[in-house]
């Protein structure tokens, strides 16, 4: 059992994005929904961001896109390529077909094993991203970060395998699998025949530790995912960890929910969007009025498909917000504000009704948060 007066309070742990394509109105949305809870409630207790990019490149469908990248294209320099570029070969190298072997995949594992190494097509997206970010002013979280896992991937199986969470098939050249039938949940796959793990292994070579080390791990991921995501919780809660889970919903577009590898998203991206409202607007109302439509707007859930008109009225609001309040102050009536708003299972102030308190002129949001969280 941990001691939680010896450990940090909160780590806020999503699902990282694979820099492999451009950022959609789903990324939008995950990274500001994260980036409204990291720094509001930082004012209240300490939060650790955890994001290791090797959680994300450690992974088949990274590798994958990097070798048929490496197959096809060739050795061109990247840091010159555009966006759409970018993204048109991430969609090309799933309606190809062709899944690389273990063997083909494993000298891109071995690399990012031993030095952090990231594709030159990635390191532009990433350079991108942090860019797009920026001018959003959302924090960097570590996109480039070169920091190691905390554990191995050995080290994480022997973990699964003492506490008889393992169905491990290897000595007669099968899989291994994670069992969550005492949960009542199916068998869930993580190393395949080829000895490739899938994504839920860096994941836990991360987070068993970040669980040791805090109070409570909030996860945050696509609800897509929701199936792994209750898995992951059980399995962390069953080495002692405190978990909170906070579910997503992906933005459709043209009614239509589906994975960013099918595309459909082009000129909706966040370079697409950024450029499209700052034609019209300041750089502040751009900020604000993309945290009130991303999260006050489409919700925690999402029924509704991405709409520019709504986006336009969410930086009109924007507009009149920041016309009205008046010079931020230290009143400390801040911090009051936001204990208010915290959730009651994860300790983590609730970004939607954060945001959508801005939208209600009889509350009255203290003007510091505008700078400190929104700005």
């Amino acid at each position: 059992m941990n001691d939680a007066s010896a450990l940090a309070d909160l780590a806020l742990a999503p699902v990282t994005i694979t820099p492999t394509k451009p950022l959609t109105p789903t990324h939008v949305k995950g990274l500001l929904w994260l980036d409204v809870i990291h720094k509001s409630t930082r004012e209240i207790r300490r939060v650790t961001y955890v994001w290791n990019p090797r959680m994300s490149t450690l992974t088949a469908q990274t590798a994958a896109f990097w070798e048929f990248l490496d197959r096809v294209v060739g050795d061109v320099d990247w840091s010159a390529c555009t966006e759409p570029v970018l993204g048109e070969l991430y969609v090309r190298s799933h309606t190809e077909g062709t899944r690389p072997s273990g063997n083909a995949l494993q000298p891109y594992f071995e690399r990012v094993e031993k030095e952090g190494w990231i594709h030159p097509a990635s390191l532009r997206l990433l350079d991108l991203w942090h860019e797009q970010l920026g001018l959003l002013n959302v924090a960097d979280p570590g996109l480039r970060s070169t920091a190691e896992l905390a554990l191995t991937g050995g080290d994480v199986l022997d973990v699964l395998r003492e506490h008889q969470l393992t169905i491990d098939h290897r000595g007669i050249g099968g899989p291994v699998y994670l069992d969550g039938t005492i949960w009542g949940l199916p068998v869930r796959q993580i190393v395949d025949e080829d000895g490739i793990a899938n994504y839920l292994v860096p994941v836990l070579r991360e987070l068993i530790e970040v669980g040791a080390r805090h109070q409570r791990v909030v996860l945050v991921y696509d609800q897509e995912l929701m199936q792994d995501y209750v898995l992951l919780d059980k399995v962390l809660t069953a080495l002692g960890v405190a978990v909170t889970r906070l579910a997503l919903g992906r933005v459709p577009i043209d009614g239509v929910v589906a994975s960013s590898r099918h595309g459909g998203w082009e000129g909706k991206t966040l370079s697409d969007l950024s450029n499209a409202c700052l034609e019209h607007v300041d750089v502040p109302t751009y900020r604000l009025g993309m945290r009130i439509y991303f999260i006050a707007m489409l919700e925690r859930g999402c029924a509704k498909s991405f709409q520019p008109d709504l986006l336009r009225r969410s930086m009109h609001r924007a507009q009149r917000i920041l016309g009205e309040h008046g010079d931020p102050d230290d009143s400390g009536e801040s911090h009051a504000f936001l204990r208010r708003l915290a959730t009651h299972d994860g300790g983590y102030v609730d970004p939607y009704r954060l945001t959508t308190a801005l939208l209600d002129r009889r509350r009255k949001v203290p003007a510091d948060l505008l700078a400190t969280v929104f700005g």
